[in-house]
């Protein structure tokens, strides 16, 4: 199950904090009596903006009760039932941590908002809020409906789902209670996920790449391709999708008609190569290959008289299913060491598209057609490039918002009770960099 919570970091991106596991075994009255690590009232400030503009405004402020029904949150989703037991004492002092900075970055950010006007709702984005929002109270109703403990059945009897989602919602609430929460806060959530997206809109809509970058960048995506193929082919075969975005001159689409000899048979004759009775392997194909050759020759025939080779494919082929999955035939490259050597050579020995050759291998008959040269597409490149794009368009927007919400964070200056919160106080690099120098 998933209720995702999602604000800012200093890493500026948006984060989710989830309900997770399956069972939650704590379900307490005094469930808060989980942190040990701090003792604190719930009026206690715990982190207040130091800077000239900001510094005197209570609104701001943060104090432990806004911290604690986080925390409670989270401990409550991984069932932590001491935060000073030492199985999860290091995880929950980097949660402390990680809950005061984004709890830091919400009050920046939707005071920038209100300050940018960015804090009012269009009718359409209050209806998308309130959409989301019961699409996510309707998903917790439903796991807590599914666990909920309904007594004995009948064995006839089952749950309706008016039911389901009544129970469902009357555990949620207890849940949420649990962590000093109501579905107000919930509601609350989903517009602060909403603020940061308004105020990353804001931030980055001045932020363009060229054209001519993505291209540079995709340019040189592929000459490396071109390069590891030149170098390595065969990590250029196996290794990836390289052959989706770059193809060696001379490669061609491929599709075959196979007559397969027995399975067991094939991995007979591959033990006894691999135990190096090449001599033994060649004899057992030639027996193997005999009575299936007049197959063969028939749809050779049958081919010859003018016989669609896709449709003899679907009928005789025991590579049918294979030859679905690539309509336009497989992708042989030279000197390609994904298929065996007899495939790749006969494949090759085909002088013009749409004729057809006769190749045994150590899994029968294969009747081998060229069916067209491989080529990546204008149109494939010019996808690739949207995708370099999108990339591109994304990490500079993200980079533009972590520098404005550095800048930000530096102008509301926040000092965290580092003690209160029984964290380690962050050592100024700075000053750490001097006294080592000293020393």
């Amino acid at each position: 199950m998933k209720l995702r919570r999602i604000l800012s970091l200093a890493a500026a991106a948006a984060i989710a904090v989830s309900v997770s596991g399956c069972s939650v075994k704590v379900n307490t009255n005094d469930f808060e009596s989980v942190i040990t690590s701090m003792k604190m009232s719930d009026d206690d400030v715990i982190a207040n903006p130091s800077g000239e503009a900001y510094k005197d405004s209570e609104a701001l402020a943060i104090d432990y009760l806004d911290f604690k029904k986080e925390y409670l949150y989270w401990l409550k989703s991984y069932e932590v039932t001491d935060d000073s037991d030492e199985t999860w004492a290091d995880k929950c002092a980097a949660q402390r941590e990680s809950i005061i900075t984004y709890l830091i970055n919400e009050r920046i950010i939707n005071d920038k908002a209100h300050e940018l006007g960015l804090d009012n709702f269009t009718e359409e984005e209050l209806a998308q809020l309130e959409a989301d929002y019961q699409a996510n109270l309707k998903e917790q109703y439903e796991y807590f409906g599914t666990y909920a403990d309904y007594g004995t059945l009948a064995a006839d009897e089952t749950i309706g789902e008016a039911l389901l989602l009544e129970r469902g919602e009357q555990e949620f609430d207890k849940y949420l209670a649990d962590c000093l929460l109501t579905k107000d806060d919930l509601l609350m959530w989903q517009r602060n996920a909403l603020i940061v997206e308004k105020i990353r809109s804001e931030i980055t809509k001045d932020v363009v790449i060229e054209d001519s970058e993505a291209q540079d960048v995709l340019d040189g995506y592929l000459e490396t391709i071109k390069e590891m193929y030149e170098t390595d082919p065969v990590k250029y075969e196996t290794g990836g999708q390289y052959m989706s975005f770059w193809l060696p001159e001379g490669t061609r689409k491929v599709k075959h008609i196979l007559i397969a000899m027995d399975e067991i048979d094939s991995d007979e004759i591959a033990y006894m190569r691999e135990s190096g009775d090449i001599e033994g392997a060649d004899a057992l194909r030639a027996e193997k290959l005999a009575p299936l050759e007049q197959q063969a020759t028939e749809i050779i025939n049958m081919l010859d008289n003018g016989a669609d080779f896709d449709e003899l494919i679907k009928e005789y082929s025991a590579d049918a299913a294979g030859s679905a999955m690539y309509p336009d035939g497989y992708t042989v490259i030279p000197d390609s060491v994904g298929y065996v050597q007899e495939f790749v050579e006969a494949a090759y020995a085909i002088e013009s598209k749409g004729d057809y050759i006769l190749a045994a291998t150590d899994y029968g008959w294969h009747i081998v057609m060229y069916a067209d040269d491989a080529e990546i597409s204008q149109e494939t490149l010019d996808m690739y490039k949207g995708y370099v794009m999108e990339t591109l368009v994304d990490t500079a927007k993200a980079e533009k918002f972590n520098s404005t919400l550095f800048q930000w964070q530096q102008e509301y200056g926040y000092e965290i009770d580092y003690e209160a919160l029984a964290l380690p106080e962050p050592v100024d690099t700075a000053e750490a960099a001097t006294a080592e120098a000293a020393e």
